[in-house]
């Protein structure tokens, strides 16, 4: 397996309850009809101005970041659609996800469950937003204009809360207005000015999530909720965070390779932490390596991609 350096860094004449649920089912099956008309539709029309990156979008406010990449895992990515919008079925799910380049979210945590911030990267054909995603089909428009702009943006709220800011972009989750007010600056800047990413996260962070093209990468500055997930065991590894990659097992293709990279707040914690681990995972020393006094880098670890579902409440 190829090693990376990890520090370079979604009326029917019946009556009583069968009469609604049928017509829950038909609205959902409408509602999911419409969505994937919208998706697989396609449009051509140029962006106008600068460019915006979907990376730029995601704010620094979440404790766990995640770029997946379509090339490492489309599985992922339909579980990432259907896990924002639960009527959504497999086989649409699936031809939704063939439209994606990749997908950026930040997570938090909680005893009430995951919030989720989306950034998505893709074909969005925005000429055939109003002929599906209105009133008619269950859906609540609004505009919204940023303080400092003049441009109005449509924000869809139905199953999942979402807008589609630029041909490119399609949002989710939470703060949509603070993604569209920074879409909104930075789409005002001259095309020329593309060459910068104007991130909310610090620049080895961006470059990081950026350069994830055929590995799932990830970074978790809160790791506890992370690492039980993996291990199933309670580790108080004294950490200051996480970071690290999924490949695919050409071998096993539910499966994942894992290299993760550890920063412990000092030398003591990393022995500490390092021991725990090996017996967490069942780590050999050809797997294991320390960088300094605090970094440990683990090497291709194999994990069954179920346990990054569940890490992701999918």
């Amino acid at each position: 397996m190829k090693k990376h350096n990890l520090r370079s860094r979604n009326k029917f004449g019946m009556t009583g309850r069968h009469s609604w649920m049928t017509r829950y089912r038909r609205h959902a099956e409408l509602v999911s009809a419409s969505i994937l008309f919208l998706l697989l539709a396609g449009c051509k029309s140029a962006p106008a101005g600068r460019p915006v990156d979907a990376l730029e979008l995601i704010d620094a406010e979440s404790s766990f970041y995640i770029a997946v990449p379509r090339a490492a895992d489309n599985v992922l990515i339909e579980r990432i659609i259907t896990g924002f919008y639960k009527d959504a079925s497999e086989s649409d799910a699936k031809m939704i996800a063939d439209r994606v380049n990749k997908v950026y979210c930040g997570l938090n945590r909680s005893r009430h469950g995951t919030e989720v911030q989306a950034s998505v990267e893709g074909n969005i054909p925005k000429k055939y937003l109003p002929k599906v995603l209105n009133a008619k089909n269950g859906w609540v428009v609004t505009d919204y204009t940023p303080e400092a702009g003049t441009k109005s943006y449509k924000v869809y709220s139905g199953p999942v809360e979402m807008t589609f800011p630029s041909d490119t972009i399609a949002c989710a989750g939470r703060n949509l207005e603070g993604m569209l007010n920074k879409f909104d600056s930075l789409s005002s800047l001259p095309a020329e000015d593309s060459n910068i990413l104007y991130s909310e996260l610090d620049e080895v962070l961006t470059s990081y999530l950026k350069g994830a093209e055929t590995e799932i990468r990830f970074y978790a500055n809160k790791p506890q909720s992370f690492l039980t997930i993996l291990t199933g065991a309670q580790l108080d590894l004294k950490l200051i965070d996480v970071k690290g990659n999924f490949t695919t097992d050409p071998k096993h293709p539910n499966q994942y390779f894992l290299d993760l990279d550890f920063r412990f707040k000092n030398g003591t914690f990393l022995k500490a932490g390092k021991t725990l681990l090996t017996l967490a995972f069942g780590l050999t020393n050809s797997q294991e390596q320390i960088i300094g006094e605090s970094e440990l880098i683990i090497h291709d670890i194999r994990i069954d991609k179920q346990q990054l579902y569940k890490l992701l409440s999918l």
